[in-house]
């Protein structure tokens, strides 16, 4: 049984929210690893992969979690070098994105015209607290918060379904949902067990996108019972 453990976080997620669930781990006896995912430059899935793949060159085979758009890259990285990786946790993974939903339809050019809108000069003080309002009411305020780097990176991943990897993945590979996600929904999550012939799809009551930061201990014991 492998003691290594690699988390592969979120979209610009903040490390130290990580701490708790990275101890807890380690007071179960694993090593973990927890990087912080480059964004020094605009990057593919495939280009997160081939940073993984240096990252871990040293690395014995490891257990790997991928929470949100860390599940995107874990799923894609699985795929390609599925000899490092004994077993795949995938956590509210956004490696789903193949159609284009309502929300983004309406959402993308609604902001063009926004940006148009608010660049006239009567309504130019009103631009900034109008933005804010309409990527938290789309929940794309991850958008938002991002670098103009890592603005280029996000316009690229959103498009990169990973459904063709999905289906090549055989390691052992448990699915982890909060039946609650907004960002992810739930039929991301069973659509992608299904995917995986080797997997197993676990769903959290009453829990969100968070899931690993709200209920840490019992994602802990789902990845105990998949290795046991």
């Amino acid at each position: 049984m492998s003691k290594n453990i690699v988390i592969l976080h979120g979209w610009g997620s903040d490390l130290t929210k990580w701490l708790p669930f990275k101890k807890l781990l380690q007071q179960a006896g694993f090593k973990v690893y927890l990087p912080k995912l480059p964004n020094n430059k605009p990057m593919t899935t495939d280009d997160f992969s081939l940073w993984l793949k240096q990252y871990v060159k040293k690395i014995d085979k490891f257990i790997l979690i991928g929470h949100s758009f860390g599940g995107q890259i874990a799923a894609n990285y699985t795929a390609k070098y599925p000899q490092k990786v004994s077993h795949l946790v995938l956590i509210n993974s956004s490696a789903i994105r193949s159609k284009l939903n309502f929300k983004r339809l309406f959402f993308l050019p609604f902001a063009k015209l926004g940006k148009l809108i608010f660049s006239l000069p009567l309504l130019k003080s009103l631009a900034a607290p109008a933005k804010q309002l309409l990527y938290k009411s789309a929940q794309e305020a991850d958008y938002l918060k991002s670098t103009p780097t890592m603005k280029q990176t996000m316009k690229i991943i959103v498009k990169e379904d990973q459904q063709a990897n999905l289906r090549k993945i055989t390691v052992p590979t448990l699915v982890l949902w909060g039946q609650q996600d907004k960002i992810t929904p739930l039929s991301q999550g069973k659509l992608t067990a299904k995917l995986i012939t080797n997997s197993t799809l676990a769903v959290f009551p009453q829990t969100t996108h968070g899931l690993p930061f709200q209920k840490p201990q019992s994602v802990i014991k789902k990845i105990l019972w998949l290795i046991s």
